[in-house]
């Protein structure tokens, strides 16, 4: 009876084998296949097309579905953009609504994006703020914040050296609010 079940058993075994083999043999890709064909159908040749790696082996960058030199990115640097400030600049800013606020900021720019120091004066309160924001056109997104956690983030329009707009304030003791932004460049 062992030896009927070792015969079985080896004979299943064998069978999963030449199964197995027969499988593997079978490429999915393979341009005689059927769903190869599909795949072509589908994607495009260009799966199947050779060069699709840079000179490294590496696979370049699939872009809007191609592969093709012109989509690799460039690796050298570009040019710094030029800028819209001087390196350093001070900036003299009012924020009306309920109070007046007075805002001098010691200004840096890099690219577009603007960022400094400076501090806040509230009636006869001084706090020392940061401040950080983008320059697109002659928009200006501003965000300020106090020592306090009081974050005041400004939409300004530059027109020269003049800036103007509004802007939402946000506080960890009050609720959020609204005012009116003016200022200059010095």
């Amino acid at each position: 009876m062992k030896y009927t079940n070792i015969k079985y058993l080896t004979g299943i075994l064998i069978l999963i084998f030449l199964a197995a083999l027969a499988v593997a043999q079978e490429d999915p890709l393979g341009t005689s296949n059927a769903a190869a064909q599909d795949i072509k159908k589908t994607m495009g040749e260009d799966i199947f097309s050779p060069g699709q790696q840079d000179q490294l082996g590496n696979a370049t960058p699939v872009i809007t579905g191609k592969n093709l030199p012109g989509s690799i990115a460039n690796s050298q640097s570009s040019q710094p953009k030029a800028r819209l400030l001087s390196p350093t600049s001070t900036w003299s800013l009012n924020l009306l609504d309920s109070q007046e606020r007075s805002v001098a900021l010691q200004m840096y720019q890099s690219n577009d994006v603007v960022f400094g120091k400076g501090t806040i004066v509230v009636g006869s309160s001084l706090q020392n703020a940061t401040a950080t924001g983008t320059v697109t056109g002659n928009k200006l997104n501003l965000d300020i914040l106090s020592d306090d956690l009081t974050l005041f983030c400004l939409s300004l329009t530059m027109n020269g050296k003049s800036l103007s707009g509004d802007y939402h304030g946000y506080s960890v003791s009050y609720v959020p609010w609204k005012g009116i932004a003016m200022g200059k460049i010095n």
